[in-house]
């Protein structure tokens, strides 16, 4: 079995849990609450930039981008999550007793740790979950191309706590701020919200914010 197919079969797992698990019961994350955890990652980013403070306008514009990025994934419907880190496993039967924005554990898979995929089979992957999606009557988007656009933003949102959380459990009270093997874990997540935030435009201050820059030699890709 490819790695494409494997992701497709694990896409089609993810949509029956989804379709099948009442989410009523569980309770959802507020805004709030989510705005809170993406707060985290302004110190990290400006802690992994030589220690450079941001000046007014740069906080401002990074209070733009986060609360952006939360009210798309506070926007989107509720959904039953899974538990661990691969959403879609077929062995993962357990739900994580909390309910989430639908395209959450989608993005998780499609964009699991930044990994580089081909953008033609990852849009072939989450065209086949959307329209089984409306076929099993759950409320996604009528329109792909914003479907795709929420996507994306839910995988940087993760993308942006994965760095930051993964920064306090990895270097813990010490007042480290990464090592040369940090940085490498680091790249693909770092590029992966580069290339989507080139993309859109309430996102692209992100690009002069991050502690480096892969997205000054990236092109936009997919948009719709």
């Amino acid at each position: 079995m490819t790695a494409h197919d494997t992701l497709r079969a694990q896409l089609l797992a993810l949509l029956q849990f989804q379709a099948g698990t009442p989410a009523g019961s569980f309770p959802r994350e507020d805004r709030a609450t989510m705005a809170q955890r993406l707060a985290a990652f302004a110190p990290w980013c400006q802690a992994h930039a030589n220690g450079k403070i941001w000046s007014s306008a740069e906080q401002a514009s990074w209070d733009r981008v986060s609360q952006a990025l939360v009210a798309s994934a506070a926007a989107q419907p509720a959904v039953a999550l899974k538990t661990g880190e691969q959403a879609g496993e077929q062995a993962d039967r357990q739900v994580r007793g909390q309910a989430g924005p639908m395209l959450h554990d989608v993005a998780r898979l499609l964009r699991a740790d930044g990994m580089a995929r081909d953008e033609a089979l990852e849009l072939d992957a989450a065209v086949r979950w959307w329209e089984g999606a409306r076929r099993a009557g759950l409320p996604v988007e009528a329109d792909f191309g914003e479907c795709w656009r929420a996507l994306e933003w839910m995988a940087l949102q993760q993308h942006l706590l994965r760095l930051a959380e993964g920064d306090t459990r990895d270097t813990g009270d010490t007042g480290d701020t990464g090592t040369a093997g940090d940085e490498d874990h680091e790249a693909g997540p770092l590029a992966a919200v580069a290339k989507v935030a080139l993309r859109y435009g309430p996102l692209k201050p992100l690009l002069w914010l991050l502690p480096v820059q892969p997205g000054a030699e990236l092109s936009a890709g997919y948009t719709f």
